[in-house]
């Protein structure tokens, strides 16, 4: 890796690598694959990641993880201190961004991986991805806003039903806005008429 990890070819092929797996997933992108995308033969990209691909998906995961827990917490932090505020503000976030694709991260990118790794990433995941959400669900419990749940249950639920959105989006003439809400609010609320 060259000097510091951090050259603008490196950054660029972080970039590309990045774009592939969030796209295809682990599995289904090769090095070779990487190298196409960037125009460069397929030797030539072991400079940038001497042990292959999974040192690069590792780290593009590891930067992603970091940029997502950041602005997470930005924006739970700015938003109103209410379950619904803090979830809208999140789902409207999420949805801005590419789609996490959550369950195939578990199921088949960390299987894939050195078992290091994948205890690393599983870490990180819980780190970047539920822990806010728990955090903004223990909260509320703490308000009285809620009653107690199993807060990783929930925050799994909510992350899962946002990100279905992405999918969803393709298919209905309902906005993301109004889809998020509504998944809020069963969530929130349940289905059953009050």
């Amino acid at each position: 890796m060259p000097e510091g990890g951090q050259s603008q070819a490196h950054e660029h092929v972080l970039l590309v690598a990045g774009r592939l797996f969030r796209e295809r997933g682990y599995m289904a992108v090769t090095m070779r694959d990487i190298a196409d995308a960037l125009g460069i033969r397929q030797a030539s990209l072991y400079y940038h990641a001497p042990a292959g691909k999974e040192q690069l998906f590792v780290e593009v995961t590891e930067q992603g993880f970091i940029r997502h827990r950041q602005e997470l917490e930005q924006i739970i932090a700015v938003s109103e201190k209410t379950i619904a505020a803090q979830f809208r503000a999140v789902a409207l976030w999420l949805l801005s961004q590419p789609p996490l694709d959550f369950t195939r991260f578990f199921r088949s990118d960390l299987p894939a991986l050195s078992e290091q790794h994948r205890y690393r990433l599983a870490d990180l995941a819980h780190i970047a991805w539920l822990a806010p959400i728990e955090q903004i669900i223990m909260e509320a419990y703490e308000r009285g806003e809620i009653r107690l749940v199993n807060q990783k249950t929930m925050a799994v639920s909510f992350i899962t039903n946002v990100e279905a959105i992405h999918d969803m989006q393709r298919y209905v003439t309902i906005s993301k806005e109004v889809l998020a809400q509504d998944v809020i609010d069963v969530l929130l609320d349940g289905l059953r008429r009050r």
